[in-house]
């Protein structure tokens, strides 16, 4: 058991029309080789996840 590990993949998309309209917030915060998730209410940081790999899209960012 001491060995054992598990792997999180995070796959975040850009916000669609209505949830810009509605004023959504992104709850995963990427940085450097860290992420952050954050509860989607109070916003405090929750959780933090080791070996962020960052990769998007040209076409995709806003």
């Amino acid at each position: 058991m001491a060995t054992d590990k598990i792997k999180v993949a995070v796959r975040v998309r850009p916000f669609n029309r209505r949830e810009l309209e509605l004023g959504t917030q992104c709850v995963v915060e990427m940085t450097g080789q860290q992420t952050i998730l954050q509860h989607p209410i109070t916003m405090d940081k929750i959780d933090r996840l080791a070996h962020t790999r960052i990769q998007s899209n040209p076409k995709h960012v806003l």
